[in-house]
């Protein structure tokens, strides 16, 4: 049994090898990225159980996110039976409500610096980000600010005159 769980987490190693760890950051994976890579491996691997799952899936976690998932397993009693969903429950909770919005917002940030490159391509991508974002803010507030910084001089006369802001 030790032989097999052995070679179980060197083929899972080698698996997820080229994947990056899950640091909980804005940077990096995201919750969703991280369950789809996992989901795919488990399933090539045909590895069923849920609790396996977690032993196996906590070894792309990075030290931090692990250490604040092991004490949540602690405080809610369930040391070595904590399944893939929990797992997965857990760090949306913790890193996916917090990193999303702020990802967005860096984003539309980053690209209201190149807005007037290519404005097609900015309406577009400006959109896409707004929609994604969950903002703390009154959405149209912020919408209408960013679109407002991000735009030419010579354009921010003509879409954005007295009448329209006030």
């Amino acid at each position: 049994m030790a032989d097999q769980a052995g070679q179980e987490l060197a083929n899972f190693s080698q698996a997820v090898r080229s994947h990056p760890q899950f640091t909980g950051s804005s940077e990096g994976i995201s919750v969703d990225g991280l369950e789809e890579v996992l989901r795919s491996i488990f399933l090539t691997m045909q590895i069923q159980d849920a609790v396996r799952q977690v032993s196996l899936a906590t070894t792309m976690l990075d030290f931090k996110v692990l250490q604040s998932w092991s004490g949540y397993c602690r405080s809610e009693n369930m040391v070595g039976t904590a399944t893939l969903t929990q797992l997965l429950t857990f760090l949306k909770a913790t890193y996916d409500s917090i990193s999303l919005a702020y990802q967005a917002l860096d984003e539309l940030v980053a690209l209201s610096f190149n807005a007037g490159e290519d404005l097609p391509a900015f309406n577009q991508k400006f959109d896409f980000l707004l929609s994604r974002a969950d903002f703390p803010t009154d959405q149209a507030a912020l919408a209408l600010n960013h679109y407002h910084r991000a735009m030419p001089v010579d354009i921010k006369k003509e879409l954005f005159a007295a009448d329209i802001t006030n």
